[in-house]
């Protein structure tokens, strides 16, 4: 093979390994974590905040550490919507990816709380935005020892 055709097929074969890779790091970033847990009621051992009156979603830290936070979404008992993963799109903002309930569902504000472990690209020493359910909520920073 001639050295400018050597040349070129390396290049090719560069350029196919770092499209792999970036293709790896890209499906990477879009897996949604899995749950810890998944419940109804409302998080185990928190006082709900007065702002969840009426079925507002709201966030809470499950352990002090704020190596662990849930999501309470409120609905129907029959099908209720859930948490089912996030989205980390700042360091001090999630969206959360739910599963709704269907039209066919009664109306409800029965709680419902799925946890999850905090990703480290967030900042848990700052004011929280979260979106779920065309609603935007706030998890306070983490306090700190």
């Amino acid at each position: 093979m001639s050295a400018p055709r050597t040349r070129l097929v390396a290049s090719l074969v560069a350029l196919a390994a770092a499209a792999l890779v970036l293709a790896g790091c890209a499906s990477q970033a879009s897996v949604s974590p899995d749950p810890v847990a998944s419940y109804k009621g409302e998080p185990k051992g928190v006082t709900a905040p007065a702002s969840s009156a009426g079925g507002a979603p709201w966030a809470v830290w499950m352990k002090k550490d704020g190596s662990e936070f849930a999501v309470t979404l409120y609905g129907s008992a029959d099908c209720p919507p859930y948490a089912t993963g996030y989205k980390v799109t700042a360091p001090d903002e999630i969206t959360m990816k739910v599963k709704k309930a269907t039209d066919s569902c009664p109306d409800g504000y029965t709680p419902f709380t799925t946890v999850f472990q905090t990703p480290p690209s967030l900042d848990r020493e700052v004011h929280i935005q979260f979106t779920a359910q065309n609603t935007h909520f706030y998890l306070a920073p983490v306090k700190k020892k």
